[in-house]
Formats: structure tokens, sequence, C-alpha cells
């Protein structure tokens, strides 16, 4: 009878999920606002009704595959709801669109910035208007390159196009996080936590940001590391970081002392993909990243960093920078950590991403974005971390900065996602320096069964 009534009730979180995407953009235009003034606000509903379904599934709704079918079926409801409505959280997008443009033309993606006279024959009135940064070469790595000209090839360029293509690439990664989570012990209901998730949703579907490509290969990676096949889970993770750069941190984690194969492969895999970009034009293949990590204009939604320099009023370019090495210094040390204390076994190996992939959040010292987050979610559906569960949905409060005036973010805004953000990992961290080492890497399986 308990079952029954949670699947009901599951059922009724979907509908209500459901109706908040469906009738969110309706409601800015009959209320003549932009979506974005209304994102803050139906992101946390959302939120709300994904907390109300992870509870159900944690506690109470037997896991069968009728189960399973309602959340899966509402996942896709989700993210086709979304499919049509404008972009309006990131242009970035727009960016992604551009370069598999120029690469279709037959120019280096790293050569020209989008307003350069060279490439004035590829402008229009629907994609170059909107590209940030249009005086800027590209920063997107090569993988990424690759994706942005074959979706230019197998689409019509169009945004449609792009979240079609995300929606596709959906498919692959809640099959692998399926094998993953049955892997772990956890009922497959427990893939809620990535399917219903707003970040994932909106972020990933909605706004089209291409990290959502990202998660897949670090799941390929891993499955393939736990089957003991170090080339192939480095041929992997270097693929899934000439997407975006942030999985080389795995390296370190899923290290083992010795080994050689894994890491070996990872870098050769990167450096192969840069060779062809780096041999024309050097350092210029990196594009807009050493500008992004150095100047502070790039600054929003810092994190540790506002706490170190900023919140106790160390301001400056100089305090900013030595903070910057600072943090990026101890999460190397974390990951090293990590690695040498990680016990054998699936679990071990789950857990351990979850530490280091948690890790990079908190003491990355660059800007946090809300789809930076992205990527942490396939790993909030076996034994939670509530304090990254939490993140996942006031990271949508980052979106007050474009609301208010002055621009930079309010501190309680800051302090929404944060703040709470803190108090649980210090409890985490407090339950766990209380107990034995190798209960850091103890996993408890998710959901009723």
């Amino acid at each position: 009878m308990r079952g029954l009534q949670g699947s009901a009730a599951l059922v009724t979180l979907g509908a209500l999920s459901a109706a908040l995407y469906a009738s969110s953009g309706p409601l800015a235009a009959r209320l003549s606002l932009e979506p974005l003034a209304l994102h803050v606000g139906v992101a946390g509903l959302l939120f709300a009704t994904y907390l109300a379904g992870l509870w159900l599934v944690m506690r109470r709704v037997v896991s069968t595959p009728q189960t399973l079918a309602v959340i899966l079926g509402f996942a896709a409801l989700f993210r086709l709801l979304v499919l049509p409505t404008p972009v309006y959280l990131s242009s970035d997008l727009y960016r992604y669109l551009w370069d598999g443009r120029v690469q279709l033309a037959g120019v280096n993606p790293y050569r020209y910035p989008p307003e350069a006279p060279r490439l004035a024959p590829l402008r229009d009135a629907e994609v170059h208007p909107r590209i940030n940064r249009p005086g800027a070469v590209t920063v997107y790595p090569p993988g990424a390159q690759w994706v942005f000209a074959l979706a230019a090839m197998a689409t019509p360029g169009t945004v449609l196009g792009w979240r079609l293509l995300l929606l596709a690439v959906e498919v692959g990664t809640v099959g692998l996080l399926l094998q993953l989570v049955r892997r772990m012990g956890a009922p497959p209901t427990a893939i809620l936590a990535y399917a219903w998730s707003p970040l994932v949703v909106l972020e990933g579907i909605q706004a089209g940001h291409v990290d959502l490509l990202v998660i897949p290969i670090v799941l390929l990676a891993l499955a393939w590391r736990l089957e003991g096949s170090s080339l192939r889970a480095g041929v992997a993770l270097g693929a899934a970081a000439l997407l975006k750069l942030y999985p080389l941190i795995l390296v370190l984690a899923w290290w083992r002392r010795g080994e050689w194969r894994f890491p070996a492969a990872m870098a050769a895999t990167v450096a192969l993909g840069y060779l062809p970009y780096v041999a024309t034009l050097g350092l210029s293949a990196l594009g807009f990243l050493p500008t992004y990590v150095s100047d502070s204009y790039e600054d929003f939604n810092i994190g540790l960093r506002a706490v170190v320099t900023w919140g106790i009023g160390l301001g400056g370019e100089v305090p900013r920078a030595v903070a910057m090495m600072v943090l990026a210094a101890l999460l190397s040390g974390v990951l090293v950590w990590i690695a040498r204390h990680r016990p054998d076994g699936p679990a071990a190996h789950w857990r351990a991403t979850q530490l280091a992939i948690g890790a990079y959040l908190l003491l990355i010292p660059t800007a946090m974005h809300p789809w930076y987050v992205l990527w942490v979610v396939p790993f909030l559906c076996v034994a939670p971390p509530a304090g990254w569960v939490y993140f996942s949905g006031a990271v949508a409060l980052s979106y007050v900065a474009y609301l208010v005036e002055p621009a930079p973010l309010p501190w309680w805004a800051w302090l929404g996602q944060y703040g709470p953000l803190y108090a649980f990992l210090l409890a985490s961290g407090y339950r766990t320096l209380a107990g034995p080492l190798p209960g850091v890497f103890a996993l408890r399986a998710t959901g009723a069964s």
C-alpha cells in the first residue's frame, strides 16, 4: 500500500513539474516580463518538486519497472517541453552554432573572432548578433569544436537542431547511468536524481550547454575504469577533457600508484586532439582561455575565494592571483589524497568521483556559473551528498545578478547558495573525521526496494 501511494505521489509531482515547465514561458509573456525575470522563482518551485521526488524514491517508492517508466517518461516530457522555448539563460549556444558554421566554411575556429572582417560573409541576423564576446576567439577545446561542426552538418544549424542533438545524447547518458547505478547496488529508480534535475533540464537542454555532452563520456570512462581497462578509460577521459577541460581532475582521483597506462592514454588523447591546432597557431589554439582565467572581469558568483579575499577585505589583482594559486594547490592535494586512500572496488571509485568533483566545485578559483555544476548531478544518484544536492538547485540564485542594479550578485543571493552548502560540508566532514578512514569511501544504496 505504501508503495502504491508513493507511486501516485510521484506521478503527481511529475505532472506538477511538467506544468511548471510548460507554463513559465506563457506566464512571462502574459506579465510582459523577460523569462529570466521569472527564472529563479520557477527554478525554485521545480527544485522543491524535485526534492520531494528524490525523497520518495529514497524512502517510499518501491522500485519496479513501472515506477522506472514513470520516472523516465516524465524526464523525457520535461525535456521535450523546453525544446521550443527561447534561449534566455545564456548566449553560449550561439557561439557553438557560429563555431560550427565557421568550420563548415573551412576556417580554423581559433584563427578569427566573430567580428573579424574575414568572417563577414558568414554573418546572419539570427546567430551572429547574439554571440557573446564577439571580439574574442573561441574558448572551447578541439573536441567541442568537432561536435559543433558535426551539429552544423547534421542539423540546420539552429537552436532546435542543437537541442535535439543534446536530447539524443541524453538517451545514452541515462542508459550508462542506469548500468552504473545497478552496479553500485542502488535501485534503478535512483536515476531520478539525474533525470528530474531542474539543473540538467534548464542548463542542459534549455540553455544547450556543451557541458551536458561531457557527462556520458565521464560515465563511460568510469565504467571502463571499473572493468579494469586503463587504456580505454584514459582515452575516454581525454575525450571528455577535449570537450571541457575540467574532467582532467579525475586523472588524479582515479590514479593508482605505479600506474602509467591510464594517465598516458589520457595525456596522449588530449595532446593528439590539440596537435593540429597548436601546430598551426601555437598557443593561440587555447583561444580565450588564458584571459578567462587571468582577467578579474570574468569573476562571477565566486565561491570560497570570495571568503578568503573579498570577504576579509583583500581585494585587488595580487590577492586574487595568490588566492587562486593557493586554492588550485589545495585542490591538487585533495585529489592526490583521494587517490592514495581510495580502496579498490566500484563503490570506492564512485565515492572518489563524488569527492573529486565536489572538491573541484568547492575550490574552483574562477567563476561559478550554474552549468559548471552539471557534471556532479549524475553522481547524486547513489548516496547523494546533501550539500551538493542543495547546491544543484540553489546555484540558480546566481541569476539574480542579472536582475538587480548594480549588477554584482547581492550578498543574500551569494549566502543563499554557499551558506547552506558550507554548513552541509562541514557537518559531513565532522562525521567523517569521527569515523574510520575507509568510511570516507563508503556508499549506502539509495532508494526503497
